[in-house]
């Protein structure tokens, strides 16, 4: 299983090395699987040694990713004090080991941080309307802190993990940090819906990608007008039993 400090860095490094778009269409395949994996299982989530060591190779931040490189290239007589330094090989090893550790610690913050404000917000439902918190995926979808993932109805914004086209990828991020300041301008009210299923479906990967439906209003007003108005949203209007193709008008 994954420690809280992996989870984030391998779901950072997965969204940065999918915007950079510089890869194979299996290794894309493989990082979007990945990721949905760590995002439904969070620390619980269990690779092979195979997909952790491919996991590892895809995502390696050159210079700092894999420590075991620099020791390798530490000289034999670990115990010698080092000429500028005065400490001994095995003390640089540990200090180089904490800085990392640091590093990744500040940036796994800073990602938090930047991407998933959390938010406390009563959840009106047909069983239950309590103070819960929730974070925001991206512009149409949150979580909630029970690891439930929720797809708002009513609209669409661009992918920002799986775009089409740059535009989409750039569009997609503007859309998910206006609604980080909608949602922090007001009160937010989240009441879950039936998704537009097949019945029987609702609940498992046939239906939503497994993902519950909602909709999320803040001081009374659906976020996917506010969007829409704005131009990071167009309308999606599902039926009783199914959807139309999702409209993704951004790429031309």
């Amino acid at each position: 299983m994954l420690s809280e400090v992996e989870v984030t860095y391998f779901r950072s490094r997965i969204d940065d090395v999918l915007g950079e778009g510089r890869m194979s269409a299996w290794q894309r395949d493989f990082l979007l699987d990945m990721r949905q994996k760590i995002e439904r299982y969070g620390t619980r989530t269990r690779f092979s040694e195979k997909q952790l060591a491919t996991l590892k190779r895809l995502t390696v931040i050159k210079g700092d990713a894999d420590l075991r490189l620099v020791v390798s290239n530490i000289a034999p007589r670990r115990q010698r004090r080092s000429r500028y330094w005065a400490l001994s090989y095995r003390e640089q090893k540990f200090l180089i080991m904490a800085v990392v550790l640091a590093v990744l610690a500040i940036a796994s913050i800073s990602r938090q941080i930047a991407d998933n404000f959390h938010f406390s917000v009563p959840v009106g439902s047909p069983d239950s309307s309590q103070s819960r918190n929730f974070s925001i995926t991206d512009g149409d979808t949150i979580k909630m802190d029970d690891g439930t993932p929720i797809r708002l109805v009513g609209y669409n914004t661009p992918e920002k993990f799986e775009p089409r086209c740059d535009h989409e990828r750039e569009l997609g991020i503007r859309a998910s940090n206006r609604l980080v300041e909608i949602v922090s301008s007001g009160k937010s009210t989240v009441t879950k819906v039936a998704c537009s299923c097949k019945p029987g479906t609702e609940g498992t990967s046939k239906c939503n990608y497994g993902r519950s439906c909602g909709i999320l209003r803040v001081d009374g007003r659906d976020v996917g007008q506010t969007l829409i108005s704005e131009g990071l949203a167009v309308p999606f209007l599902c039926g009783a039993g199914g959807c139309p193709p999702t409209p993704r008008p951004w790429c031309g």
